[in-house]
């Protein structure tokens, strides 16, 4: 009987502690087969894509600057201009009335 107070002892003591264990979350786990150490790739960077070229731009030609002559009207053209324009306006007035108002 002496032989089996330690065994007795000993399992009395296991049974304590295993809600002592439990409510530490205390685990413990045997992993085989898995290997120890993993070491992930580097990342693998990719390089841009190439800048498109396009054709270079179309250059438009600098304007050239030429002064232009002043031209004088003479009297007697400004005198024709005056009565063209009094006969177009008369000639619009006219339509005018007789689209509108019915004249003739």
């Amino acid at each position: 009987m002496k032989k089996m107070m330690p065994v007795a002892i000993l399992t009395l003591a296991m049974l304590a502690a295993g809600p002592l264990a439990r409510a530490a979350d205390v685990g413990v786990s045997i992993g085989i087969g898995i290997p120890g150490l993993f070491v992930a790739p580097p990342p693998v960077y990719y390089a841009p894509p190439p800048p498109v070229y396009y054709a270079p731009p179309v250059v438009a030609p600098v304007p050239a600057y030429v002064p232009v002559m002043p031209y004088y009207y003479d009297k007697h053209a400004y005198k024709h201009a005056e009565k063209r324009w009094r006969k177009q306006q008369k000639r619009m007035r006219k339509d005018y009335r007789r689209a509108y108002y019915g004249d003739d």
